[in-house]
């Protein structure tokens, strides 16, 4: 009896024996396995290199023994990625999928050394307010505002911040560009100096002051400044929204490359004509609106 029973856990030994080593040469023995296709999508700027250098995986290794779920950490601890898929696709693909975070702006902040448009001291930063290295330095990338402030803990790939300058800052970049899109007016630079104001430098050299804490009404009030100055062919300098009456404004000059301010009391318009030296009377009618709004009439 005795021997029977060992001879039939012999056979199960051996037959499980037998399984293993048939299914080992079948899957992971078998050179038809091997990865030959290394397929990578992202919608940023990580290339096959660089996902396959952070992943670990190489040509020629056995499509079988690779972890898709240690693939799939490995590359989600990117500071640049928000979400990973990993797909084996047999009998020699692998595919990877990633969504890079989008930048919206560089980091600026002298005291710690960091510098915009700089792939070894820059960091990129989105509209979450976290903020992660530049890869490449891609042109879209260089043509990105800068927010600049000086007080700040020096930040860390990742990080993310919660200054409530920075994220009003990472808010008026998103809104004003969104609101002047058609007008061609975009942010250039965001300065933070201080607790309670933010200055704003446009593609057009025109710098405007907003009230950290009134910026949806600064925004509308620029967002009338710029519609009836233009509509008046003046061309705005400086821009100050922070009081809600009597703002005050310069404008560029003809003849002059730089702007000229305009000296006297806030909100008063030395730069536009009036209406007595002969101009067109629809023109005279935008520099007395644009007079209204400037003065809180």
């Amino acid at each position: 009896m005795i021997i029977k029973v060992s001879a039939i856990l012999l056979t199960l030994l051996t037959v499980s024996a037998l399984v293993r080593w048939a299914y080992r040469q079948a899957f992971y023995e078998n050179s038809e396995f091997r990865l030959n296709r290394f397929v990578v999508q992202t919608d940023g700027v990580l290339s096959e290199a660089d996902v396959a250098d952070a992943a670990r995986v190489e040509l020629g290794m056995n499509l079988m023994t690779i972890d898709l779920k240690s693939v799939r950490e490995r590359l989600a601890e990117l500071p640049m990625v928000t979400s990973v898929e990993v797909n084996r696709e047999l009998p020699d693909r692998l595919e990877v999928k990633i969504e890079e975070r989008v930048p919206l702006a560089w980091l600026s902040c002298p005291p710690h050394g960091v510098r915009p448009r700089n792939t070894a001291r820059g960091f990129l930063i989105d509209e979450q307010g976290e903020v992660f290295r530049c890869q490449k330095l891609l042109k879209r990338f260089l043509d990105l505002p800068v927010i600049e402030t000086y007080h700040l803990p020096k930040p860390s790939e990742g990080a993310q911040m919660n200054s409530d300058e920075v994220k009003e800052a990472i808010r008026l970049v998103k809104e004003s560009n969104q609101m002047f899109a058609n007008d061609g007016l975009e942010v250039a630079e965001v300065r933070i100096r201080n607790a309670y104001s933010l200055t704003c430098r446009y593609n057009t050299q025109m710098e405007v002051t907003f009230g950290l804490k009134e910026l949806d009404r600064g925004l509308q009030d620029l967002r009338w400044i710029v519609t009836h100055a233009h509509s008046a062919g003046q061309q705005l300098a400086t821009v100050n929204v922070m009081p809600s009456r009597n703002i005050p404004v310069t404008f560029y000059t003809p003849s002059a490359i730089q702007a000229t301010p305009f000296q006297g009391v806030p909100g008063t318009l030395r730069a536009l004509p009036s209406a007595a030296v002969g101009i067109d009377p629809n023109e005279a009618r935008l520099q007395r609106q644009l007079r209204s709004i400037l003065n809180g009439g």
